[in-house]
């Protein structure tokens, strides 16, 4: 029996994004989202998820798009704003001070806003796959307080394949699930990522993968979707249900209990 955690990335981006996530968990098949809280849609997402209290809700930490709650000098370019993966120059370099501390602060304000734990940590646009400073920042983050990171094997968790269109070779969207849902339940624990929304004024001034959600979200709201999934033996669960093993509930902090130091 496959377990499947269905998360919809980017809760807090905008209002449109938050109304198609909370609709796919209502009517559809998302289980779990992560929330950016650096964006300004957040106050709006924290809203809808506590009149959705099972939708369980990640961090989604953010370095690629608006501003940074830290003020490290690496961390943005010259408008202040985070500079998107694509601009990077070939060989930048963040500062690992700079990027731990910056994460930190995004999950401390995960903490206040929601008042728990996320269920899980991920990064908008894979920075923490992608990048190797972020990637050991937001290991340490996951260890510190024993929470999963997507896709990034470790000590305190258990497994779970992360897949995505790339992961077959499938154009964006969803409907590669469908056609490959024998190699899915080949897993015991399985993440899909998603991107539901409805397109608003902020979307499209700021993605360029914005009515394309449009088309995610009809695909998760279809009424012969979860027959299919059944079908194959696969329940839907999210992590908090499935691998969750909290160690600290409450903010981390750079000084009380500092981080280990870049290896």
């Amino acid at each position: 029996m496959t377990k499947l955690i269905i998360n919809a990335d980017d809760f807090g981006y905008s209002n449109g994004v938050n109304y198609g996530i909370i609709d796919a968990h209502k009517y559809g098949m998302v289980t779990s989202a992560t929330l950016m809280v650096t964006m300004p849609g957040v106050s709006h997402a924290v809203s809808l998820m506590r009149e959705n209290p099972l939708l369980a809700v990640g961090l989604h930490l953010n370095i690629s798009l608006g501003a940074p709650l830290t003020t490290g000098k690496t961390l943005v370019g010259d408008d202040g704003n985070f500079i998107k993966p694509h601009k990077l120059k070939e060989g930048y370099k963040y500062d690992f001070e700079e990027l731990k501390a910056e994460c930190c602060a995004q999950y401390n304000k995960f903490v206040e806003l929601t008042g728990k734990n996320p269920s899980h940590i991920d990064s908008h646009l894979a920075t923490h796959e992608k990048i190797d400073e972020m990637k050991e920042a937001s290991s340490i983050l996951a260890e510190k307080k024993g929470i999963p990171l997507r896709s990034i094997p470790l000590k305190h968790t258990k497994h779970v394949e992360f897949i995505q269109h790339r992961t077959f070779g499938a154009k964006p969207g969803l409907d590669y699930i469908i056609d490959n849902l024998d190699n899915i339940i080949k897993h015991d624990f399985v993440e899909i990522m998603c991107h539901p929304a409805y397109v608003d004024a902020y979307l499209m001034e700021n993605s360029s993968y914005n009515t394309q959600r449009l088309g995610e979200l009809e695909f998760l709201l279809a009424k012969d979707l979860p027959e299919k999934l059944k079908a194959k033996g696969m329940v839907l669960t999210n992590y908090y249900e499935a691998v969750y093993r909290s160690r600290r509930v409450g903010p981390c902090s750079l000084f009380d209990s500092p981080w280990p130091k870049q290896i």
